[in-house]
């Protein structure tokens, strides 16, 4: 895990207003935003659908041991 060394700049009043990070620091939590968002999305609109396809294919016998789908990987 990277450590973030965030520095800000601050206005007249003291009240911080902005971040400055270093580009490999600001790469690596924009890498980490996007995987969030591709798990969210994943999570939302596909698991439904998923779930009941995969009742469909147990009540069709279209069933696969773990083994079997383990050594596909």
């Amino acid at each position: 895990m990277l450590k973030v060394n965030e520095r800000y700049i601050v206005d007249k009043d003291g009240k911080k207003s902005a971040v400055i990070l270093d580009i490999e620091e600001f790469e690596w939590l924009m890498k980490l935003l996007r995987e969030s968002e591709e798990i969210e999305t994943y999570d939302t609109e596909n698991v439904t659908e998923d779930i009941i396809e995969a009742f469909k294919d147990l009540k069709k016998g279209r069933v696969h041991s773990a083994r079997e789908i383990l050594n596909e990987l």
